[in-house]
Parts: structure tokens; C-alpha cells; sequence
């Protein structure tokens, strides 16, 4: 109280300041894209998408309470999560790519699913790169994006392929009237967000896609496994992958701590 009688505005400021935080508080939202192939083979990814939303935020907030991290509870918006869906050039610039707004609610982004349909994706690869440029852009808004999770069951596409794809679908003279005017390739936007130390986590369904997902997460410094969506507890598994991310980025020093007690609490058979 000496720096208060004295006139020490800085050391008040201080001392206000030390008493009113909390250690490990996270004062910033983490904000996380979850990006997912919506081709035609991918219904069943959609399908828990949409069923599981709710639990990945419910058991997120729940761990994120808890007194192991935090001397108190974190703020609603703690964590802001994104959808986005990408597709292939068949889809033409309508379909290629669709994204839900910024949300801190469940509810929201379950209703931006709903519509949501596997369409198109004529050949194996899929346009991955419009999706990470995507993330480029939301990296560059003034909130940044803090991860990428990446979903899906086919390969980046190579240069090649992305120039063929483009002139079946309309040529240049369609492609540069839309937001996609410039071709872009997938390790070129990895490269954006590597200089931002944004890590993109990558969930394969299938083994072909295993080695091109792979690439993408160790260029980030990202996780890289294997999800099977198709087995009966393929929405569980989902709701997991997703929900361990949120964690470990939202909580900060204390990530791998968020990751233990969720699996403790929520992942049968866990053992420490």
C-alpha cells in the first residue's frame, strides 16, 4: 500500500494486476480450424461431425475446470472453434470449400453441419490446398488461428493434377473471376503457416492417405494417426482426436496435463 499513499501508478498497476491473475490462466481464446474432406466417400466423417460437436465442447470445458489446471474457471470463450469443409474442383467455387463463422458455442456449428453434404471428388486427391489456404487467410485476421486439425481420406493433390483439374472445370477464365483466381499447391500454404508456428494436425481414414499426411503434420510439427470413422466407435474416436487438440492448445504449459486427466476421464482403458 506504500506504492498507493506514494503515487506509484506502475507499481499499483502491478500489484492489482498480480493479485487478480491466476497462475497458468489462459487469457487469450485458442481458436482451432477443423477442416475435413466432404467428398462423396466422406458421410460417415459428416455424420459424426455433426453428432459429436456438443460432446467435444462439453468434455473440453469440463477438463478445462478442473482444479489441476486452473485456480479458477476459464471464461466461456476460452476456446473458439471453426468448421470448414473442402471438396474438389468439380464442385466449382460454390462447393470447393464451405466454412462456419467463429464460435464458442456447440449449437452453432451443429447447425452449419446440418446442410452439409459428401458430394463430388472425381479422382483420389483431393483439394487440400484451397482448405489450407483458407487457414492462411483466417491466420492473417487480426485473432490469428492458434491449429489446424485435418480430416480426411485422400492425399493432397500435386501440381500437375491441380492444373488438369482446374482446365476441365472451366479453364482460368472461370477459376480468376472466383476467390481461387490463383492456383495454389499445398506445401506452399504449409509453408505459410510453418513461419507462424501453426501446427496442423492430420487424421487419416485410410492407409493411402497415411505417408501425404504424414508430410503435413511433421512440416508443422503436428500429430499424424490413424482415425477409423467406420467403426462402431468411430464418433467416439472423433470426439477424442479432436477434443485431446483443443486441450492441449487452450490449456497452454499445462496442455499435456488437460490431455492426461481427459483421457483418464473419458478414454476406456486409459492407464497412466
Amino acid at each position: 500500500m506504500t506504492a498507493l499513499n506514494t503515487g506509484n501508478i506502475t507499481a499499483v498497476k502491478e500489484f492489482l494486476k498480480n493479485q487478480n491473475t491466476g497462475a497458468n490462466i489462459v487469457t487469450a481464446s485458442s481458436r482451432t480450424v477443423l477442416l475435413m474432406d466432404a467428398t462423396g466417400s466422406m458421410s460417415s466423417l459428416l455424420s459424426a461431425a455433426k453428432e459429436t460437436v456438443c460432446t467435444m465442447f462439453e468434455r473440453a470445458a469440463k477438463i478445462l475446470s478442473k482444479k489441476e489446471l486452473l485456480k479458477e474457471g476459464l471464461p466461456s470463450d476460452a476456446f473458439q472453434m471453426q468448421f470448414v469443409v473442402y471438396r474438389d474442383y468439380d464442385c466449382k467455387s460454390e462447393g470447393i470449400l464451405q466454412s462456419s463463422s467463429w464460435e464458442t458455442k456447440p449449437i452453432s456449428l451443429r447447425n452449419f453441419m446440418t446442410p452439409i453434404a459428401a458430394m463430388g471428388g472425381g479422382d483420389y486427391e483431393e483439394a487440400i490446398e484451397i482448405g489450407l489456404w483458407y487457414a492462411v487467410q483466417e491466420s492473417e485476421q487480426p485473432e490469428g488461428i492458434s491449429q489446424v486439425i485435418l480430416i480426411g481420406d485422400a492425399p493432397a493433390k500435386e501440381r500437375p493434377a491441380i492444373a488438369r483439374d482446374r482446365n476441365a472445370t472451366g479453364g482460368e477464365v472461370y477459376w480468376s473471376k472466383t476467390k481461387y483466381k490463383i492456383p495454389t499447391y499445398y506445401m506452399d500454404e504449409l509453408q505459410k503457416l510453418k513461419a507462424k508456428n501453426i501446427p496442423v494436425h492430420t487424421f487419416h481414414l485410410e492407409d493411402g492417405t497415411k505417408n501425404n499426411f504424414q508430410i503435413i503434420a511433421k512440416e508443422t510439427s503436428g500429430r499424424c494417426e490413424h482415425l477409423d470413422i467406420n467403426s462402431p466407435q468411430g464418433a467416439e474416436l472423433l470426439t477424442n482426436c479432436v477434443t485431446e487438440e483443443i486441450l492441449r492448445k487452450t490449456a497452454g504449459d499445462k496442455g499435456d496435463i488437460a490431455v492426461r486427466l481427459y483421457r483418464k476421464e473419458y478414454v476406456k482403458g486409459f492407464t497412466e
